[in-house]
């Protein structure tokens, strides 16, 4: 589903020159633990969101959680990755491939300053298995948690008017043949902050409501919301987003709950061209 926008995501560059490395670290690729690379972030397109197995020609740097939703929510923060197998091949079948590598999981290490990880929200932690078998200088698209929801929840007290930069330091590890290989560590930075994707409004009709605003009703605005975030991301992620509220009836008392995105109800209008 295509939504219109009037942002440009943050920390997404041309990846051209990006073709050039990945074809000379294929060849400089001898040793373990050059083997096995996270190369990239992908950068999703199209209807179904998943992650492109090759390189894209846009890739994203650095990305933005906002953790100050109207509607209380700690998302996580999710990428997808590009995991190259930089060996070459020992010339053997699909299924005897000596140099295959089988791609199991991840380890992310977090930091940010001032934050002190619990257990809850460990600051190094696994990612769920996974089985992804990359053939001799081939690769796979990846999805993955950096942060996950109690990390965001761990954080969500600590961003009340400020930004805090978290980094991520990403290994992707696996098997070749009967032993474990890991990449090299992937850096990632994420502002993590307080109502900065909620504050861009340029609609004339949603400038007033702009972060810290109090969260319109739906029914109060007409059309369609421009500002939806990104269809393949949880909101709150890397993408300008307009949420308001419905009033809903739960037994005998009414309350109103807010809806990220939003989705206006109050009424349809119409564009002259």
């Amino acid at each position: 589903m295509n939504h219109p926008r009037k942002w440009f995501a943050c920390g997404v560059v041309c990846a051209a020159i990006a073709f050039g490395l990945v074809a000379c670290g294929r060849i400089l690729a001898t040793d373990a633990y050059t083997a096995l690379q996270i190369s990239q972030v992908q950068v999703l397109t199209g209807g179904d969101c998943s992650v492109p197995g090759s390189a894209t020609s846009l890739h994203r740097t650095s990305g933005v959680l906002d953790l100050a939703l109207p509607d209380g929510s700690t998302p996580p923060y999710y990428l997808p990755v590009l995991v190259m197998n930089n060996m070459d091949s020992a010339g053997g079948s699909k299924a005897a491939e000596m140099n295959n590598i089988d791609l199991t999981h991840f380890t992310i290490e977090l930091s940010a300053p001032g934050v002190s990880w619990n257990s809850s929200c460990p600051s190094t932690f696994d990612t769920q298995p996974m089985t992804d078998t990359i053939p001799p200088g081939g690769s796979v698209g990846a999805g993955l948690n950096v942060m996950t929801s109690a990390h965001a929840q761990c954080l969500q007290p600590q961003v009340p008017t400020s930004h805090i930069p978290v980094t991520a330091k990403i290994w992707a590890k696996g098997r070749h043949g009967g032993t474990t290989i890991e990449s090299a560590p992937f850096i990632y930075s994420i502002d993590v902050c307080a109502g900065c994707l909620q504050a861009a409004y340029t609609d004339p009709a949603l400038v007033a409501y702009r972060y810290p605003a109090n969260t319109p009703m739906c029914a109060s605005l007409s059309g369609s919301n421009p500002y939806s975030g990104d269809p393949c991301f949880p909101p709150g992620q890397d993408a300008t987003i307009f949420c308001c509220a419905i009033t809903q009836t739960v037994g005998k008392a009414t309350q109103d709950i807010a809806l990220c995105p939003g989705v206006f109800t109050g009424g349809t209008t119409t564009t002259t061209p």
